[in-house]
C-alpha cells in the first residue's frame, strides 16, 4: 500500500466512525441508511471503502487545506470531482489573485505576467521582484505581436554607431544614453469572486476536519455548499470575511457570541506565498439564528470607508482537540455553540498580559 493510500484509508476510518456516532443520534437519519461509509462534506454523497481505489468511476481523494501551494496539506477527503472542480475554479483563482497583490506590493520572490508599452507599442513579459528586493524585466517577445516587438525593441535599444578613435578623435566620448519612459501593466488573471468563494471553502473544510461530521448538521451550511458547489452564482452576499486581525492565539474554529447579529462561527487561518503570509478570518453561519443573515450584516456594518473593520465582538475559541475520535464529541461543535450563544452566558475573563 503506497503512502497516500495509506493515508486515504486513516481518514477514511477515522471520519467512517465518527459520521455512525453521529448516525446514532435519535433525530438524524438517512435513506436508504448504510454503515461503515463516508460523506463528502462538500456534495454530500456517500462513499465506500472500495472508492479508495482510484479505479473507482468517482474516488475518493486526499483533500489539502487549504491548498499546498498556499501552505496546506491534507487533513479529510472529498471526492475527486469536487476536489478537481474547486481546485481548478476555485483554488487557482485565490492563488493567482495573492500573486497579483505580492508583484502590486513590490514585494521579494514575487512575479506577474505584465504587458510593456513604449512609444504606442507593446510586448508582453515578466516582472519579477528578486530576493534582494531588485527589480527584474522580461521582454517575450515570442508571446508578443511580431511587428510592435521589433518596434519596441528598436526604441528601447537603438542602434548605437561605434567609433574608432583614431580616425574620429571627437567622437571618443558617446552621449550619455538614457532609457526611454515605459508604462507597465499587470495582466490579471485571476477572477476575484471566485477567490473571495475559495476562502469560503477552505474555511468551511477546516471546520469540517475539526468538528466531524456533527459540525454539517446545521442548515445554513447548505447554502455555503450550494455557493461553493456554483461560484458564478450569487447564492450568499459577497462579504465572507471579517477584516481584522486576531491574535495567533485565535487561529482555527471559534464561535462570536456577541453581538447577537454577529453569532457565527468563525475561522481563522493563515495562507503563505513565497512573499508573505496573510491571516483569514471567514464567517460561516451557526446551527441557529442569525444563520446566513451573518452576511447582511457584515455587509452593512462591518464594511464601510476604507474597509478596514472596527471589530467589537465576543469571540471564544474552540479547544485544538482530537474531537473525531471520541464518541461523546460527536456533536461537539453544536455543544459548543449552544454555550456560547446562550441567553445567560457570561464570556470568561481575559487573562491578563505582563502588561496589563
Amino acid at each position: 500500500m503506497n503512502k497516500s493510500r495509506h493515508k486515504k484509508q486513516i481518514l477514511f476510518n477515522l471520519y467512517s466512525q465518527n459520521l455512525e456516532w453521529v448516525k446514532e443520534h435519535p433525530s438524524i437519519s438517512f435513506k436508504p441508511d448504510f454503515s461503515n461509509g463516508y460523506l463528502c462534506p462538500l456534495c454530500f454523497d456517500v462513499f465506500f471503502q472500495k472508492d479508495l481505489d482510484n479505479t473507482s468511476l468517482n474516488p475518493l481523494t486526499l483533500e489539502d487545506i487549504p491548498p499546498v501551494s498556499l501552505g496546506g496539506k491534507p487533513l479529510t477527503l472529498t471526492c475527486k470531482k469536487c476536489n478537481s472542480i474547486s481546485g481548478h475554479e476555485l483554488d487557482v483563482h485565490l492563488l493567482n489573485r495573492l500573486l497579483e497583490i505580492d508583484t502590486q506590493m513590490f514585494l521579494p520572490n514575487s512575479k506577474s505576467k505584465a504587458t510593456f508599452e513604449l512609444n504606442g507599442n507593446k510586448v508582453n513579459g515578466m516582472f519579477e521582484v528578486e530576493k534582494n528586493g531588485r527589480l527584474k524585466f522580461d521582454i517575450q517577445s515570442h508571446r508578443s505581436n511580431p511587428i510592435q516587438a521589433e518596434k519596441f525593441s528598436k526604441e528601447m535599444f537603438p542602434p548605437r554607431t561605434t567609433y574608432n578613435p583614431l580616425f574620429y578623435p571627437r567622437q571618443f566620448i558617446e552621449p550619455e544614453y538614457r532609457t526611454p519612459p515605459i508604462t507597465m501593466k499587470y495582466n490579471k488573471i485571476s477572477n476575484e469572486r471566485r477567490a473571495e468563494i475559495a476562502l469560503l471553502r477552505i474555511a468551511y473544510l477546516i471546520a469540517f476536519s475539526t468538528l466531524g461530521n456533527g459540525f454539517l448538521i446545521n442548515s445554513g451550511l447548505f447554502h455555503v455548499r450550494e455557493q461553493i458547489q456554483n461560484p458564478d452564482k450569487e447564492i450568499l452576499p459577497k462579504v465572507f470575511w471579517i477584516k481584522y486581525d486576531f491574535p495567533t492565539e485565535l487561529e482555527g474554529v471559534n464561535i462570536i457570541s456577541l453581538p447577537k447579529e454577529l453569532q457565527c462561527y468563525l475561522v481563522v487561518f493563515n495562507l503563505r506565498t513565497a512573499s508573505q503570509t496573510r491571516q483569514f478570518a471567514i464567517a460561516l453561519p451557526g446551527p441557529t439564528k442569525p444563520s446566513i443573515k451573518i452576511y447582511n450584516y457584515i455587509t452593512e456594518e462591518l464594511c464601510h470607508g476604507d474597509g478596514k473593520t472596527f471589530f467589537n465582538a465576543t469571540v471564544e475559541h474552540i479547544p485544538k482537540k482530537d474531537y473525531l475520535r471520541s464518541k461523546e464529541h460527536a456533536f461537539i461543535g453544536n455543544l459548543y455553540w449552544q454555550e456560547y450563544t446562550k441567553e445567560d452566558y457570561k464570556p470568561r475573563p481575559k487573562p491578563k498580559t505582563n502588561t496589563e
